[in-house]
């Protein structure tokens, strides 16, 4: 059943079945990612707070470039591959237009060469197998379209709530070293209180 439906895809068989091949092995690369690799970005977080905790003593603007230098880093693999499926996406359903552009020249090709009068028959069979490849492009960039969206949401969400958990401690780390301060004019306040009174 396959391979007469591939043949019948026509020059555009193999461009199609690539993409197709190509994005399934893009999307399970990136759920394997998503899922087992750094579940939630807590690898990713860890590193963020593990040079946060490195560089607590430095100043706040010096000590937050330095994470976010070492972040735009970190955070590179988990867009990885999304610009190849959000192309497939794009290409697949062109690809397919192509063919089935393709496939009705090559139709009224044949029809214009026969000498027998043309049927119903003739004409059906031309266009069911060149409209073939549009419906193989769509099918090909529907499912990867959804996916690297929702790849993208996903990337987007572990980014947002890793960001937030970082900015947490460093402002953390700012009230503890400030406190000491605090707690200093507090007292000196106190005691002039005292003196007063």
């Amino acid at each position: 059943m396959l391979p007469d439906i591939y043949l019948k895809l026509g020059i555009m068989g193999l461009p199609l079945v690539a993409c197709s091949v190509l994005a399934t092995m893009v999307c399970l690369e990136r759920l394997i990612f998503f899922l087992f690799v750094d579940f939630n970005g807590r690898k990713l977080t860890q590193k963020g707070l593990q040079i946060l905790r490195l560089h607590k003593h430095k100043d706040k603007a010096l000590r937050e470039e330095i994470v976010a230098v070492a972040m735009e880093e970190a955070k590179r693999p988990f867009g990885r591959g999304l610009s190849l499926l959000r192309l497939i996406a794009a290409i697949s359903p062109i690809l397919g237009l192509l063919g089935t552009i393709l496939g009705i020249i090559d139709a009224f090709r044949v029809i214009a060469a026969s000498t027998n009068p043309v049927t119903p028959n003739m004409i059906a069979d031309g266009l069911w197998e060149a409209l073939l490849t549009t419906a193989f492009g769509l099918m090909i960039a529907l499912p990867t379209l959804i996916l690297a969206s929702g790849f993208i949401a996903w990337r987007g969400i572990i980014l947002e709530r890793t960001s937030t958990r970082l900015n947490a401690f460093s402002l953390e780390i700012d009230l503890d070293t400030a406190r000491p301060q605090i707690d200093g004019n507090t007292g000196s306040l106190i005691a002039g209180i005292e003196v007063v009174q």
